[in-house]
């Protein structure tokens, strides 16, 4: 595992930035499609440096990860890479939702006109990645409510919701599992019968 984790993260962060630098320099005629492709890129890539990070304190605390396991979940550092992960996964989520219903919208409808112009793809663009800032930093705003949220595990990522959690912190993190559950996978009857 110590060695797979730098793997996936030098995978993911070269694959990220070598898609960047290639949409970057070819021309397409789709400038919409390319603008989101290079953000969720971006949100993509953010995990490869969440990975990173994971690998670093992995090193640092190599062979005796039981005596600093404590103080490592409630360190800033851990708050601030787990919230990094947080961002990256609710981003990624938002903006595959916002591609599909685009997608969906163009296909339902052909002949409307559905499609976003480029300010009004930005605008969204830049809405998903403020509110999936918010999603991630609302743990850390408010500590009295959610306490060690990001820290409840050596990932450093909340994995799920537990007994020990204020009612406020539960509806979040029930909010945040839901929600990615139900736009990651569609009701029935959105999905075609064969």
């Amino acid at each position: 595992l110590r060695v797979f984790v730098w793997v996936v993260a030098f995978i993911i962060c070269f694959g990220n930035v070598f898609v960047i630098c290639l949409r970057s320099c070819i021309a397409s005629e789709n400038q919409h499609h390319t603008m989101q492709s290079l953000h969720i890129t971006c949100a993509d890539c953010l995990m490869g440096v969440y990975l990173f990070f994971i690998g670093a304190f992995d090193i640092k605390y190599c062979g005796e990860y039981n005596r600093h396991a404590q103080l490592w979940m409630e360190s800033m550092q851990c708050q601030l890479i787990g919230s990094l992960a947080m961002l990256s996964t609710e981003v990624s989520v938002m903006l595959l939702t916002y591609m599909t219903m685009e997608k969906y919208l163009c296909i339902v409808f052909p002949f409307h006109n559905y499609r976003a112009g480029r300010k009004q793809t930005l605008c969204y663009l830049i809405f998903i990645w403020v509110l999936g800032f918010i999603i991630a930093v609302i743990p850390l705003w408010d500590k009295q409510t959610f306490g060690n949220y990001y820290g409840r595990n050596g990932v450093c990522f909340p994995l799920h919701s537990d007994e020990m959690e204020k009612p406020g912190a539960r509806c979040y993190s029930t909010g945040i599992f839901l929600g990615k559950r139900n736009i990651e996978s569609p009701p029935s009857g959105l999905i075609p019968a064969r």
